[in-house]
This record gives C-alpha cells, structure tokens and sequence, in this order.
C-alpha cells in the first residue's frame, strides 16, 4: 500500500494535491515550505508521511511547534486519533501541560518556546541539570514549525531559522507552514535552504471552494449596538473580536443582557481552568455541525488553535495576516460570512505603519469576496516590503548569540528572549502574600507590563514584587515579597502580587483592574516534584554493561536515522561511529573506579567495584563524571567526534558540570575494566587512561558553542542516548524498559 493509499486509510479522506505533494517530497526526505489556508489540511499533510517513513527517510521523532498552547492541546488530541493506527504515542506539552519533559514519544507536539527552551538545554518544564536530554530530541528530529507567521520576527522566527540551518547541516528535513507567508519569504526561504516549495490551489479544496467570505470596511469605532442589530440575521453565531482585553470587557459588559444567547468572553486574562473550560464551550457552540446559538467576545488569542466559525464576524482593525487569521474563523466550513472591520482609535498593541497599509488596502477590498487569491494579493502588496528587515542578518545574528548565552548558562530569561521580547509579568490576587510558605506556586495571569504600570498610577494599589531574600538562615524564606510604591519599580517577566481591595477575579470576565464582587485570591498550585530515583546495589561492570545493553536493545533501533545522519555529517563510517558510541556507554561511569567513590558506596577491597548500593545518595556522593570525562580524554584524541563524546561524558549527571576533584583509580580498576571489555568485545588501549591525579587538575571547559553545530548537536544527541540508557539500566532491567516503551509506543 503506497502513502496515498495509507492517507485515505488514517484520515478517511482523499488527499488534496498539495497534501499529495508534501507527502511525496516528505517521504524522500526532504524539507518543505508550504503556504495554504486555514481548514486546507497542513497538518495531515506532515503527520501522514511521518507515520509512514519514520526512522527511514525520516527521523524516528517529529517536534511539531506552534505558537500557542491552544493549538497544542487541539492538534495533539487529532494526532493520538491517527498515530494510534501505528501503535505509536502522541505527546501534547507546554507551560501548562507538562506531559514530557524529557521529550520521550515519537510525536510532540509543543509551543516554540518550548521546543527553543529544549535546543539550548534550557528546559522551560524541567530542572535545568536534565537540559541535556530534551535537547538532544530537537538535535535530532524532524522539526515542523507551524503558523510562522505569528512568531515574532525578531526572535522566534530566528530561532527557526537556526534550528533549520543547523537540521539542514545535518541533512535532517524540516518544514515551515502558513497561510500568510508573502512570494519573497518563500523566494528567501528557497535561497537559503534546500527546500521544496508547495503551492496550493483553493479550487481543488472543497469546503474553501464553497466559503463566500463577504470584507467591508467600517468607518467608525467598533461598538455593541452594531452586534445586536445584526444578531438576528446572523444565523445565530457571531463572533467578535477586540485588540485589547479592556475594549473586549467592555463590549461584553454591554452586551449582557441585551441579547438571548450564550455569551462568553475569551482572552488572556484568565486562570487556565476557567480558559479551558471556555473553550471547551466554545467547541459545542461554535464547532462543525452545531446548531447551538452564541456570541463570542475576543481578543487575538482565538486568531489560531481554535476550530470554530461563525456568520458573521466583527472585528478592529489588525496587520494583514492577523486580519487573515481572524477571518478564517468566519464560514470556516464553507457557506456563505460577513467580516465587518472597524477602525480602531490607537494602533496598539501593533505597529503604527503596517496599520496604516492594512486599513488602505481593506478599504479598497470593500465589499470582495476575501478568497486565497486575495488573502495572498493583500499579504504580499503589505508584508513584502517587510521580508528584508525580518531577514536581516544582525537579527540572526543577535539572536544566535542569546541563544549562545542561554546555552551556557542555563538562563531561561534568556531562553524566552530568544522566542519574543518580554514585555509581560505574572499577576496574583492575594492579601497576604507574607503568610504563604511560597508564594511563586500561586496561581498567576499574565499582564501586559504597561497595564500594569498604568494601573498602579492611577489607582497607587497595594501590590508587591517578589524578591531574593537578603537575610539567610535555615529558618528564612529564600524569596520575600516587598511592597511596591513606584511604577517605574515594575518589570517585565517578574511576579507581581495585588491586594483584593485594589484587584478582583470574575470566572465570566477573567482579572479586574477593580475591586469588584467577592473578595478574590489566587489559591496555591500544587508543587511538581523532580524524579526521584531508588537504587539497589550493583557492580560497576553490570551496570556499565547494563547500559550498553539499553543502547543495544531500545535507543540504536529507535535512532538509526539520526546516527548514520550524524556518521555522515562527521565522515566517519557508520560502524565505525558505532562502536565509538557503545564505548561511551560502557565507559561513561569510569570514573566510579577511583577510590573516594568505592569508599562512599561502601566497597571493600577484593570485591567487585560498585556503581550503586541500597544506600546511594547522589547529592552525598562525591563526582564522578568530570573524572569519567577527564580520565578518558587520551582514549578520544584520535576521534573527530572527542568533543561532543568528552562533553556528553561530563555531563551525564548535571549539565554544565566541568570541575575535575583530584582522584586516584582503586588498584584493581584495569583487570575489572578488561574483564568487562572482553565480555562486550570492545577494544580501547587501557595504557591510555589517565588514573590519577594528585592534585585538581584544570577544569573541563563548561560548555560547547551552540555556533559550531556539528558538535554541539553531536553533544546534545550523545548526551540524551546516555542518559535515559544509563536512567534505565539503573532503573533493572525489563520494568524499566517497559515503562519507556509506553511512553513511546511501537516501531
């Protein structure tokens, strides 16, 4: 059965030619641009192929990025329904659904912060001392980014750029998909990669063949008197969307009472329990096939993820494409809308100047069908003159160097910098922020930072910032919360806390800016603990054989893919690179043989060594790693790949781990170590290591430069196999590699 055949078979559908011919160019391995509008089937077009060709012409993980958690949690849920054809596990994960940390499954689907947080070994949803693992899942999967259109251009669409450029270095394939890209992107996409660009054309989609979407500019300010007179020839479902939360407030609270349907309100402001199930509201009411009636108030947080449509849409003037995202929730399954775009009094949140162009081209599209033709006819005349500045070097290379900085030294700031300039902080309701053993584990909003410091001028409110405690003692908190009496004191990316006299929460309008109803505070979330691991007693040649034996049975079949693209990238023969990956796995916890370790874990003399015993503390044991790291260095000084397999070893515990203690090898450590060579048919020169040093010697360098790729993705890569193989075989034996398989699924 060929892949079209399979399309038909886990979608139920017929594939579209422009889906036809990602799938082709997909499953000979190559990259893909695609541009195509909304309800055209994207993402099919790239899941199918990956099903088919994984771990073939394809990695045997696929990283799926999207801009926001919405659609992570929507198009997560459609993945599971066809990767379960092929016994394989779909992963949904962001900020607040955590649900791999370690990036295990094949499919992750994930926000861009996350997937850019991991490739930096700066996890957003894990301690940092793990970066390394999520990180060599991005260094060697096939990575899609989705809606690359509302990355922002400075940053997040940068970082993109880079992780392509280093994939397409490794001849990994990639993709990059929007509705709203412009002719000279793509043009610019085509002269930097290998890439297929995939055009689409809507008379071979049905349901945007059948869609009449009718645009007409209005000359005044968008107000509610204009959705109730047209609520009763709306069919029932309108839709409208404000640029800013207050505006949005507004019109809602106009409109309540004056009109007999479900009215919600959506926007950023809400804690995430009462988001969801607004949205999940919305689905019923707004979803295909419902007959339910309803109006929806917005802000631009619906403009992708959300699967809904409406008759008639009102909506602020906003930039093209967002324009063009906001519209393709009107008559989304075909049928006949009306997208009605008011003029707004300022042009915040968005630029001045690209505004300007939006609204004098919409003025001219009055009353036109807003069909692809057009939707591309506008974006391009708008967006194009943009290209060159989205694409100027200085920005990648600005961005390229903070995610450098991010890389060594585990800043998360700096990992979300590389994503989008931060111009928001976290929001709490609470009176006493003082009495809460931690306070960071309250439930938060985020705001805008200039809403903030406006509302703190108007109002002076009780608020207070939290901050490092400069009084330590075993009895004192490590944060304090300190009141705040300037506005200038007020920062992004921090954690502000409002007293309920001056800040209130409703369930239906989300966060006020007012003290109204009942006396709100955000309750505590309940603590995430780190992964705790029991160990058992066990010798240092079992466990290193053990480990090998991981490598063996579960990563080397799931990454053969990325390890012959890694052989090749490095010109080393595949068997070759091979062997030098099981010596790591066996010799990664040499440096347990020195005396201090053996003498911790309770070893005697004339017994085995030991690599664990039912007493292991890691944080009481003394380091080993570095040592590992720093014995072995003459065993790697004729392999290309030294570096990153140096750097994997020392980091194998703790990312970042470079200080070597002094050490000196148990007398007995080369007949151990040759016994265990023997028994695995491994060969490396025992002359070679470095078995003592009387005093520390010079710290390992801390840290690969994320710019020289090939090594850094090498280290990242090595780094991830070695550590879950080394996880799992400390773990025993076949309950651990069951527990990994069900996170992954079968191949």
């Amino acid at each position: 059965m060929n892949i079209k055949d399979e399309f038909r078979l886990i979608t139920g559908l017929k594939a579209y030619p422009h889906q036809q011919e990602t799938i082709e160019y997909l499953s000979q391995g190559k990259s893909v641009v695609l541009r195509a509008p909304t309800g055209s089937g994207k993402s099919e077009a790239v899941i199918i192929p990956f099903l088919e060709c994984l771990n073939e012409n394809l990695p045997s993980q696929m990283i799926y990025s999207l801009p926001v958690r919405t659609l992570v949690d929507d198009l997560s849920e459609r993945f599971r329904w066809y990767a379960n054809v092929k016994w394989l596990n779909v992963a949904g994960h962001h900020g607040k659904r955590a649900e791999t940390p370690l990036f295990y499954p094949p499919i992750i689907v994930t926000t861009i912060d996350q997937t850019i947080g991991a490739y930096v070994c700066t996890p957003l949803s894990l301690s940092v001392r793990h970066g390394n693992i999520p990180a060599g899942a991005v260094s060697s999967a096939f990575l899609v980014f989705d809606e690359v259109h509302t990355f922002d251009t400075e940053r997040a669409l940068q970082s993109a750029l880079i992780l392509a450029t280093h994939s397409e270095k490794l001849r990994l394939p990639f993709v990059f998909m929007s509705a709203t890209m412009p002719d000279s992107f793509i043009d610019r996409l085509k002269a930097k990669f290998k890439i297929e660009d995939i055009s689409v054309d809507e008379e071979d989609i049905p349901i945007r063949k059948m869609r009449n979407v009718f645009v007409y500019w209005e000359d005044e300010k968008l107000k509610s008197k204009a959705v109730i007179e047209r609520y009763e020839e709306s069919g029932g479902k309108i839709i409208v969307v404000c640029n800013t939360v207050n505006n949005a407030q507004e019109i809602y609270e106009e409109l309540e009472g004056n009109v007999d349907c479900e009215l919600i309100l959506l926007h950023s402001r809400f804690l995430e329990e009462d988001r969801k199930r607004k949205e999940d509201k919305l689905r019923v009411i707004f979803g295909q096939k419902s007959e339910k009636k309803g109006i929806l108030v917005s802000t631009q947080v619906i403009e992708v993820g959300m699967d809904i449509s409406c008759d008639i849409m009102f909506t602020e003037l906003s930039p093209i494409n967002s324009l063009i995202q906001r519209a393709g929730r009107c008559a989304r399954w075909g049928g006949k809308g009306y997208l009605y775009v008011y003029d707004v009094e300022s042009p915040s949140p968005y630029k001045k100047e690209l505004m300007k162009e939006t609204r004098k081209r919409i003025e001219k599209a009055n009353g036109l069908k807003l069909d692809w033709e057009l939707e591309k006819s506008l974006v391009n005349e708008i967006l194009t003159k943009y290209v060159d500045k989205w694409l100027k070097i200085e920005h990648m290379a600005n961005t390229l160097n903070i995610l450098a900085q991010a890389a060594f030294e585990g800043n998360r700031k700096l990992a979300k910098d590389a994503v989008r300039e931060i111009f928001s902080c976290d929001i709490a309701v609470h009176g006493a922020p003082d009495s809460i053993e931690n306070a960071y584990r309250l439930k938060k909003i985020k705001v805008h930072v200039g809403v903030l410091r406006k509302f703190f001028n108007d109002e002076q409110p009780t608020m207070w910032g939290l901050e490092d405690n400069n009084i330590i003692s075993d009895e004192s908190p490590s944060i304090v919360p300190q009141k705040i009496f300037d506005a200038d004191g007020i920062y992004p990316y921090r954690f502000y806390i409002i007293h309920p006299d001056y800040s209130s929460y409703d369930e239906k309008k989300g966060l006020l800016f007012e003290p109204k109803g009942d006396n709100f505070e955000c309750i505590e979330m309940e603590e995430r603990g780190e992964v705790e691991y029991s160990y058992k007693k066990e010798t240092w040649g079992d466990h290193s054989k053990r480990t090998l034996e991981v490598f063996d049975t579960i990563f080397l079949p799931r990454y053969k893919f990325a390890i012959n693209k890694f052989a090749e990238a490095w010109k080393i023969e595949y068997n070759e690179f091979l062997e030098e990956i099981r010596t790591v796995m066996l010799l990664h916890d040499i440096g347990k043989l020195n005396e201090k370790w053996q003498k911790k874990v309770g070893w005697k003399e004339g017994d085995e060594p030991l690599a664990h015993s039912e007493n292991s503390n890691i944080a009481k044991l003394p380091s080993h790693a570095p040592i590992s790291a720093y014995s072995l260095k003459r065993v790697f000084e004729e392999w290309k790949v030294k570096k990153a397999v140096s750097y994997a070893i020392a980091h194998h515990h703790s990312v970042r781990a470079h200080k070597v203690p002094k050490y000196h090898f148990i007398s007995e450590w080369e007949e151990h170590l040759s016994t265990t060579l023997k028994d695995t048919k491994l060969h490396i020169g025992t002359d070679k290591i470095i078995t003592y040093m009387k005093s520390s010697p010079s710290p390992l360098k801390r840290f690969p430069d994320i710019m020289n790729e090939q090594v850094y993705r090498a280290y990242t890569f090595l780094s991830r196999i070695l550590r879950l193989s080394d996880q799992i075989a400390t773990a025993g034996g076949e309950s651990a590699i069951l527990r990994y398989e069900n996170w992954y699924g079968n191949v």
